[in-house]
């Protein structure tokens, strides 16, 4: 009896493994015709974002760009192993942080499965400086989402060849500048609103639709000379009198972390004065400062001005599908608020100049260090207990405040934004990028975004702030994944599981009709 059961397991194996044998046949005869197809969806359904020469360095990378076909093996390799996909996250982070531990503890580091391949063998020990600078790193065939910190895989290598295939998803946009850079930022609002005006928009959709504060762009002739007017009338000095500070300049461009930061105090005004002849050599500079409206009467906590930054992901362009992340960043200005104060450490709250603060002020503050004292930089508290404040207070009733409005306006704004710069924004359901916009809420609970910033900071300033920054990270991951998996079955259910239903050679019209399905599926 013992002996028949055996003899019938061994007959159920060897049926199992035949089976299996000739269902990856049957998949494998048709390689090439996968393979045409794949071929032709990486040639004409994307673009070529960027190119440079060989000697570009204007990116940090620790990659050189890989093998010319390396797209056509990647989708290949992928389209026969559905696990990688579906199962698995092949992904790596180059430069040190909560992201990178994140992402080697959740997930495949393919960071160790790349290799120097060299391209020639002369000598090591005669050549071995120009035997590195001639070799090239190669990318796993698996590598699904790689979540760089640098974008050195748009900016080095070419698309759909060498990076950006169609099984991989990349966290970094070519065209992210038209938010991040502040000038950038300002103008697009502006024609957005003038857009708006003439589509017959009322006014109140209007103001719903402004998302940052009054600015004038020093950069532009007329935006300049109406600055200065009203910098030099009696109404702007009775203000000053008044309520303080009136204005904040701010570059554009890669600015970040607080520089290029200036509260108008008498002393910076006069420089700005002298800067553009008090007007009458505007039109004439182009360094992209802006002047923004400062607002002088924030929300304050502990008799300090405090912001909140938001983070948010734009997980793709095509269509625009964006998340916000509901735990927040709550940073407090290092000195005590005071609308007359001289101090620019009152005003502006940026973690790069409270850090740099604390060290003129001799303190050993490590924002690395998991057992710093925060208390001087952040408000470790969840945007729940700002709604528990505010009603001890008296200053709202709502106890479902946070949900009925302060969430809903931070949502529209950065919808907004979003949509201000929707034409200009580079369309491929490929490309993502991770945002931080920053707020701030007035005493009389009004809302403005102040910046917004790409590819933000996730410091490990205590061990509950490292844990929510690991956490953002792992659901971005999952995020990229959904629309990862999601764009693989529709395509491999849009591929017949045998092409070649005949012995015809494959034609260009089923190519077409192909990569029709294909772009209805996308």
């Amino acid at each position: 009896m013992f002996g028949k059961a055996i003899i019938l397991i061994v007959s159920i194996l060897s049926h199992l493994l035949i089976y299996n044998f000739i269902r990856t046949s049957l998949v494998y005869k048709n390689r090439q015709e996968v393979d045409q197809i794949l071929t032709y969806l990486n040639k004409y359904l994307t673009n070529t974002y960027y190119a440079p020469s060989a000697n570009h360095s204007a990116y940090n990378s620790i990659l050189v760009k890989p093998e010319y076909d390396y797209c056509k093996r990647s989708d290949l390799y992928k389209f026969y192993h559905p696990d990688v996909i579906m199962t698995d996250t092949y992904t790596f982070r180059e430069v040190k942080g909560v992201i990178r531990e994140t992402l080697r503890s959740s997930y495949f580091d393919c960071i160790p499965q790349m290799y120097l391949k060299m391209k020639n063998s002369q000598s090591k020990h005669a050549y071995s400086n120009k035997l590195i600078a001639l070799s090239k790193h190669i990318l796993p065939e698996q590598l699904t989402l790689p979540f760089t910190y640098y974008d050195q895989l748009i900016h080095k290598f070419k698309v759909g060849q060498a990076s950006l295939c169609l099984f991989q998803k990349y966290n970094h946009l070519p065209s992210r500048h038209v938010l991040s850079h502040k000038d950038n930022l300002m103008n697009n609002q502006y024609k957005y609103i003038d857009s708006l005006r003439e589509k017959g928009v009322d006014q109140e959709c209007i103001q719903n639709a402004t998302f940052i504060p009054k600015t004038y762009r020093l950069f532009q002739k007329q935006d300049c000379k109406e600055f200065f007017d009203y910098l030099n009338s009696k109404e702007y000095k009775d203000k000053i009198a008044k309520e303080g500070p009136q204005f904040i300049t701010k570059v554009g461009l890669e600015v970040h972390r607080g520089r290029g930061i200036k509260v108008l105090f008498p002393e910076e005004t006069k420089k700005l004065q002298e800067k553009y002849k008090n007007g009458k050599s505007c039109g004439a500079d182009h360094s992209l400062l802006v002047a923004q409206q400062y607002i002088g009467n924030p929300m304050l906590f502990n008799n300090h001005k405090i912001e909140f930054r938001i983070y948010w992901v734009l997980a793709s362009t095509n269509p625009i599908i964006a998340y916000a992340y509901d735990k927040t960043l709550i940073r407090r200005c290092i000195a005590p608020f005071d609308k007359f104060s001289l101090n620019k450490e009152a005003h502006v709250c940026n973690t790069a100049i409270v850090k740099s603060t604390l060290k003129q002020r001799g303190a050993d503050l490590d924002l690395d260090d998991e057992n710093a004292d925060e208390s001087e930089l952040f408000i470790d508290w969840k945007l729940d207990y700002l709604q528990d404040l505010l009603l001890q207070q008296g200053k709202i009733k709502d106890k479902k405040w946070l949900q009925n409005y302060l969430y809903p306006t931070v949502d529209r704004m950065i919808i907004h934004s979003i949509k201000s710069v929707e034409d200009q924004i580079t369309r491929d359901s490929r490309l993502a990028e991770f945002f931080a916009a920053d707020f701030i809420l007035t005493d009389d609970l009004k809302i403005h975004i102040m910046e917004i910033n790409y590819n933000p900071q996730t410091l490990k300033t205590t061990p509950a702030r490292q844990k929510q920054h690991a956490k953002m990270a792992q659901d971005m991951i999952d995020i990229q994944n959904a629309y990862l998996r999601s764009k693989y079955l529709r395509f491999k259910k849009i591929t017949p599981q045998n092409i070649s239903q005949n012995e015809k050679r494959f034609q260009t019209s089923r190519l077409n009709y192909y990569t029709k399905k294909y772009r209805r599926n996308k």
